[in-house]
């Protein structure tokens, strides 16, 4: 007998299509046909169902998030227009002049962005961002509230609403008072970082417009007031100077035409310095005072600290920069040492930064092609994209002149790049044999010396921008450093040699050697600073490449200090310094991101 077969059912037999029909085949889903009952395939195909209308749920919102936000803005315009126009409803004003308004402000904040988007902006779009870390009211502000230089302008504009002071002698009265707006309320718990600083505590919210205008003044007085020479503005200076003016009146008009003359006749202080005025040799007066940047240290290297040069003798200004990208300032003195602000470059770690002379700029550099100025006194920043006609990679090397009116650059194969400050357009180019490694203006800004790998010291007169003078270093090695006074010029060497020579001789014509009054071997690395004090009898020397490679040298007697700096002296890597305008004070930034402050006891008084 012979078996039965079994009849076998396929897994495609019974996803088939049931009926051959057409009109059944034409209706009929082809994904069940494939996925038949499965369950998984249920749930996957649900899940994907899910998401989808999960996405467009979230672009749903982010859509009415936008328009909710555009439609704030738009409200806030016309509050403002209905302000500034002296209503309180948008029928106060024309539909045209309202157009108008709008079309301006929109394009008032078009202009202020740059041009430039893919160097030195920040993610959102900021050149620059205000530190607020480390100041006094920082309990009262919350953190990470940075501010651009837009909103910085905002508030110079708010801080110059007119003052009632009417019984004043010199100004009378403000040239417009708004009398609809004195009786304006306004929010302080706003998205704007400007106003939300004007808070004195986190619960306030709606304040007058005389309160508004007085936390606007003070808050330009303490941040970018601290640098701006205002004085001539205070009513109060003024008054005092009319009320004398009387009296100064009497006097003869010599007086007034040779005020200098007059000031020395009427004084019996000696016309010269006496010997009590020199610092005494070997030993040297030096009391540590607290960190400079106690308040608000570096979070890497220092690479820049530099004193203003028309700052007040007892209480200088300071700037610090350094590879956290920030540059700070503060106020010193004996006792404590001030914060005034910050500001924080995201795409530039900063490898140099220095006054403009005794103006309130800063030119900020880094290994970077293009550079930044910043304009303390008017809050804002001058972003320069490159220098026109030159391809270098890195401006991180420069110096400026006296008067803060030129920017020298160090650039490739032995050039050196003049840049005009006022228009910020390239003046010349001056070329050694060798590639450059050291400038410096002469103190009275006549003169730039360089000098580089051909161990060759340069002169250039500035105004013809020619070399009028030129010799080789005994030394021999590549030069590293330069310091000029108003009697001598410093030439260090990567040997650690340090060379003092007459710095009064500008012979034309090529010497090739030239004998120096003194060589100062102290140091045995690479000399990567060196500074005179005001009246050139300090010249501080240093290096980088070894700890604790400080030395101060007695320029009359050309001898070291003896008694400082100890074993126990907490310099570290020393990776900058610079002296206070009359030498009160000493600054030296170091690797471990703190500058350290000491006090010249000869210079005190």
């Amino acid at each position: 007998m012979t078996a039965k077969p079994t009849k076998k059912t396929s897994k495609s037999s019974k996803s088939s299509v049931p009926f051959s029909s057409p009109l059944t085949s034409a209706h009929y889903d082809k994904d069940e046909i494939t996925s038949g009952s499965n369950p998984k395939d249920k749930k996957k195909k649900k899940k994907e169902t899910k998401n989808e209308e999960n996405k467009e749920s979230r672009n749903y919102k982010r859509r009415e998030a936008k328009r909710l936000k555009r439609r704030k803005l738009e409200k806030e315009e016309e509050r403002l227009t209905s302000m500034i126009f002296g209503g309180n409803d948008d029928d106060a004003m024309e539909d045209s002049d309202k157009d108008d308004f709008l079309s301006n402000l929109s394009s008032a904040k078009n202009d202020t962005e740059t041009s430039h988007e893919d160097m030195g902006k920040s993610d959102d779009g900021n050149l620059f961002e205000i530190d607020r870390s480390g100041l006094v009211d920082d309990d009262n502000v919350e953190s990470n509230d940075y501010v651009d230089a837009d909103e910085i302008s905002e508030s110079k504009e708010g801080g110059s609403l007119s003052s009632t002071s009417e019984n004043n002698n010199i100004v009378n009265g403000a040239v417009w008072n708004d009398e609809g707006g004195k009786d304006l309320n306004i929010s302080l718990a706003t998205k704007s970082n400007t106003v939300k600083k004007l808070r004195k505590t986190m619960s306030d919210d709606n304040v007058n417009a005389q309160d508004y205008e007085d936390r606007l003044r003070e808050r330009f007085q303490s941040t970018v007031g601290a640098m701006a020479h205002t004085e001539w503005a205070n009513v109060e200076n003024l008054n005092k100077q009319s009320g004398s003016s009387d009296e100064e009146s009497s006097t003869s008009d010599d007086d007034e035409d040779y005020p200098t003359a007059t000031k020395l006749l009427s004084s019996s202080a000696p016309l010269l310095s006496s010997k009590s005025s020199q610092i005494p040799s070997n030993i040297i007066k030096l009391i540590r005072r607290p960190d400079a940047n106690l308040s608000d240290p570096s979070q890497s290297t220092v690479q820049s600290v530099q004193f203003h040069p028309a700052s007040d003798e007892d209480a200088p200004l300071l700037l610090t920069a350094g590879l956290d990208k920030t540059l700070r300032f503060f106020r010193v003195n004996e006792e404590a040492n001030e914060k005034i602000h910050g500001v924080i470059f995201p795409k530039l770690p900063i490898h140099k930064a220095s006054f403009l002379g005794d103006t309130g700029s800063v030119v900020v550099t880094g290994r970077r092609p293009f550079f930044y100025i910043y304009n303390a006194e008017a809050g804002k920043i001058d972003l320069i994209p490159k220098i026109h006609g030159r391809e270098d990679k890195s401006l991180e090397n420069f110096t400026t002149s006296p008067d803060g009116s030129l920017i020298a650059f160090i650039g490739n194969d032995g050039f050196i790049i003049l840049l005009e400050t006022k228009t910020k357009m390239w003046v010349a180019n001056l070329k050694i044999n060798g590639s450059v490694r050291a400038l410096a203006f002469t103190p009275d800004g006549d003169f730039l010396l360089a000098s580089g790998s051909d161990s060759e010291v340069y002169r250039w007169d500035i105004r013809s921008k020619r070399c009028v003078d030129r010799f080789r270093n005994e030394d021999g090695t590549i030069t590293s450093a330069l310091s000029v006074s108003s009697r001598f010029l410093a030439v260090g060497a990567e040997s650690g040699v340090v060379n003092i020579y007459d710095g009064g001789r500008s012979n034309s014509g090529y010497e090739t050697m030239r004998k120096p009054i003194k060589s100062i071997m102290n140091l045995q690395t690479s000399i990567d600073l060196m500074k005179f004090n005001h009246d050139g009898q300090i010249l501080a020397m240093s290096s980088h490449r070894e700890k604790n490679s400080l030395k101060l040298l007695h320029v009359p007697t050309q001898t070291i200090f003896a008694n400082w700096p100890t074993s126990k002296t907490p310099l570290h890597y020393v990776s900058s310094l610079d002296f206070s305008p009359s030498s009160k004070f000493m600054a030296i930034g170091n690797d471990k991101g703190k500058c350290l402050l000491y006090k010249l006891g000869h210079y005190e008084d």
